[in-house]
């Protein structure tokens, strides 16, 4: 070989060698050697080839080269020697005559390039799997928009993609390609991330990453995860966060609200406790002021009264009683300041309206005056214009009170000088006059002291004067103007005050009024002057207080009448049994029976009352609003309030015995008008009007708001239950359980109230009070008229269900 061949041969990567027809080796390179064991070419050189292989390998390496030399052509095998891959190239060499002398072999060893092509299949085969396992979408889109490979999450979920463009394979809404993400990462190259939602509403968070595949054709690989429950989630999340804002925002805005209210209660909270310390001052300079006022009167009643029993001369004890009793109406007055201010307060007094002279007003309220006026050496003028009517409609008591306690006050703080009054009628400011109505001008001035400028507010306050220090020479409660403040609104005006410290000052008031009837006025008038006192007359007197007994006894005496006192309403119940009486004098608030109760049983027709019809006069310290007509309602004729005065007690008396009730209800002081005719629980009952006062049906079922079925329910069970009721009763008694008797006898009365049966509730009221009072007797007694007007009840009660 020369030695060009030589160095080609060496040259060769591959395993080169010559060998001739028989095998042995003529020529090789260093890569033949090695591949066949050897560390030089020498040691190959001259070997037989077959001799250097497995015998399995030695017979079809020379079955191959015998082939070879008898095709004479090219021939290429591969073969696995000893664990390698190998592959032979076999090129016959001929002689000029045709025939093949050498054989040239070159041999490839891919083994190791068959280990890497198994290792990237396996490698490839992991991938798969591992994208087959995935909990989510993989797919690979190719640039014709094919769908090449997709996992198996995306075959259960979009079915299979082959055939299918990818906007059909992933039912995608969008109509056109055009800025789709995936494509868009294939045309820049990048990878790229989006949120994508499918037609179902499902939505995937997709990657799409540029890629070559094994073929080295450009592709994108798509994986994607489902967050629909993420989103839906995060959705969720978003919209309870909203929520959450929103609530903060209502909640802060709450709580501003309530920290404006707390800062706003604070603000008057703290004002109301100065307004409350300063009230508390005030009361406490009140309370200080009342005892003075009550004790300065109390010491001069109690003091000229003992002077009075030691002294013998009747000059000297007729001083002393006259200094008492000038006392004593000063307590009263300071005592009535209190309870009218109480009064008006509460809202129970109420104005009455009737004729009066305002004249003959004025004059009563500057006499009571004139002597104090005259003793500090003032002038006291009434001024009244010509235009005030002479009868005038509304409320003299509560106007000539409101004029006394200015006229007072004027008479109290001027020192020289004097006092005038001044009434008009209003011209031109009152739009709302008419030929029934017209408004009056009241103006008290004085000469007086004056009122500073900062004070004039703060005197129509109760407890407080414009001088409130210890040292103060005035007296007073300091509630005189603040009740005549409120009885001007009561009448509907404002009081006012114009002052000048120093130079006096000026009060002044608007009221409405009607128009009276003089005439009238005069006929009223005459018919209270024109009742005679009655010589001779019956009293019954009950009252449990042993000197108002006393004094009512002395006074009735006084006038001839007859009087049988008791201490009680059930003894007055008694006497009104056995006795008849032109007139009876009731206490409201007495023990064992009150007035009230006794007065309703005396003019049931049923109580056993010789003269149901008697007049009954209340005497009681109540006047507030609706306590007239509650004496009324309960069947007194009027009433004399305490304390007594001896004019208003006389003219009461001879009014309540006399056929005229209009002049009782002038001398009894009432507040207000008549009580309805139509009511029979307003007077006295009328003997002939049975059925009102044993059967009150019409009340009944105004108690039941008018409901009549449910009125025929409580008949029924009247009917049903009251016979057992009134057996029951009538056992008890008999066995003296008066307990239980009286709480029958409470049962009955409730039924029989219920239905209407008024004199069998009053006669079962009468039956509880004695089994209270453990009177076996009297409750025995009464029992029989009970027992014989519930019968007659249910008797009513039978023919009314069965004519309905």
């Amino acid at each position: 070989m020369d030695e060009t061949s030589r160095a080609l041969l060496e040259s060769s990567m591959e395993s080169s060698l010559i060998i001739d027809v028989s095998g042995y080796v003529l020529a090789a390179n260093l890569m033949a050697a090695k591949l066949y064991g050897m560390e030089t070419v020498k040691e190959l050189e001259q070997a037989n080839i077959y001799d250097l292989l497995p015998r399995d390998s030695a017979d079809s390496r020379r079955e191959r080269i015998a082939e070879a030399i008898e095709s004479v052509r090219f021939l290429r095998f591969e073969e696995e020697v000893g664990g390698r891959s190998l592959v032979h190239s076999i090129v016959p060499v001929t002689n000029p005559w045709g025939e093949v002398t050498r054989l040239a072999i070159n041999t490839l060893d891919l083994t190791e390039l068959r280990r890497t092509d198994e290792d990237l299949r396996r490698e490839q085969q992991r991938q798969i799997f591992f994208m087959e396992s995935l909990p989510g979408i993989v797919y690979h889109l190719y640039p014709d928009q094919s769908i090449r490979y997709a996992n198996r999450y995306f075959r259960k979920y979009f079915g299979s993609p082959k055939g299918k463009k990818c906007a059909d394979a992933l039912n995608c809404a969008n109509n056109s390609c055009e800025g789709c993400p995936p494509m868009e990462s294939m045309g820049t190259d990048r990878t790229q991330e989006w949120d994508w939602t499918d037609a179902r509403g499902r939505t995937f968070h997709l990657q799409c990453s540029p890629m070559t595949d094994s073929s080295g054709e450009r592709m994108i690989m798509v994986l994607g995860i489902d967050i629909t429950d993420r989103k839906r989630a995060e959705d969720a999340l978003k919209i309870a966060h909203d929520r959450s804002e929103d609530k903060v925002r209502l909640r802060t805005r709450e709580l501003e609200r309530a920290n404006a209210e707390l800062t706003s209660k604070s603000t008057r909270l703290v004002a109301a406790m100065k307004k409350a310390d300063a009230a508390t001052r005030a009361k406490s300079a009140f309370l200080a002021n009342m005892s003075h006022e009550i004790r300065t009167p109390l010491n001069a009643v109690l003091g000229m009264a003992e002077l009075a029993l030691r002294v013998d001369d009747p000059t000297r004890k007729n001083e002393c009683l006259s200094r008492v009793l000038e006392a004593g109406t000063s307590l009263l007055t300071v005592i009535n300041d209190i309870l009218d201010f109480s009064k008006i307060e509460a809202r129970k007094l109420a104005l009455e309206r009737i004729d009066f002279d305002v004249r003959e007003v004025l004059r009563t309220a500057l006499d009571m005056h004139r002597l104090h006026a005259a003793d500090k050496g003032l002038v006291l003028v009434a001024e009244v214009a010509g235009e005030v009517p002479r009868a005038i409609v509304g409320d003299p008591g509560r106007l000539r009170q409101v004029l006394v306690n200015l006229v007072a006050n004027a008479v109290k703080f001027t020192e020289a000088g004097g006092v005038t009054v001044r009434i008009g009628v209003a011209q031109g400011r009152d739009p709302a006059a008419t030929e029934e109505s017209l408004t009056l001008e009241f103006a008290v001035s004085d000469t007086g002291i004056g009122i500073p400028r900062k004070k004039r507010r703060a005197i129509f306050k109760s407890f407080l004067q414009a001088d409130d220090s210890i040292t103060r020479k005035h007296g007073g409660t300091g509630l005189g103007l603040a009740i005549c403040k409120l009885l001007v609104e009561l009448m509907g005006g404002v009081l006012a005050v114009e002052s000048e410290e120093g130079r006096g000052s000026t009060f002044s008031f608007a009221v409405r009024f009607g128009v009276g009837d003089p005439e009238a006025l005069e006929a009223d008038r005459a018919e209270v002057e024109a009742a005679p006192p009655r010589p001779g007359l019956r009293v019954l007197l009950a009252d449990d207080n042993a000197l108002n007994r006393s004094l009512a006894l002395d006074l009735l005496a006084e006038k001839g009448y007859e009087a049988v006192a008791v201490e009680n309403g059930a003894q007055a119940l008694e006497a009104v049994r056995s006795q008849r009486f032109d007139l009876v004098l009731m206490d409201v608030q007495m023990p064992v029976m009150d007035g009230i109760t006794a007065t309703r049983a005396i003019r049931d027709p049923g109580s056993g009352a010789l003269d149901p019809q008697v007049p009954i006069v209340a005497l009681t310290a109540h006047a507030l609003k609706g306590d007239r007509e509650r004496f009324l309602g309960a069947g007194m004729n009027g009433y004399i309030a305490k304390p007594i005065r001896i004019d208003d007690f006389y003219a009461t008396v001879a009014a309540a015995v006399s056929s005229d009730s209009a002049a009782l209800d002038d001398s009894s002081e009432g507040k207000g008008g008549h009580a309805s005719q139509g009511d029979c629980t307003a007077g006295p009952p009328d003997r002939t009007d049975k059925g009102c006062h044993a059967f009150d049906r019409e009340t009944a079922l105004e108690m039941l708001g008018g409901n009549r079925a449910l009125l025929g329910r409580m008949d029924a069970i009247f009917l049903r239950d009251t016979p057992r009721d009134l057996e029951d009763l009538a056992e008890a008694l008999a066995s003296r359980r008066l307990d239980e008797a009286g709480r029958l006898a409470h049962s009955i009365k409730g039924s029989a109230k219920t239905v209407g049966g008024r004199r069998a509730g009053a006669l079962a009221e009468q039956v509880e009070f004695f089994c209270r009072q453990q009177d076996h007797a009297s409750a025995a007694r009464e029992y029989k008229t009970l027992e014989s007007e519930v019968r007659s009840a249910l008797e009513f009660l039978k023919r009314e269900s069965a004519l309905n």
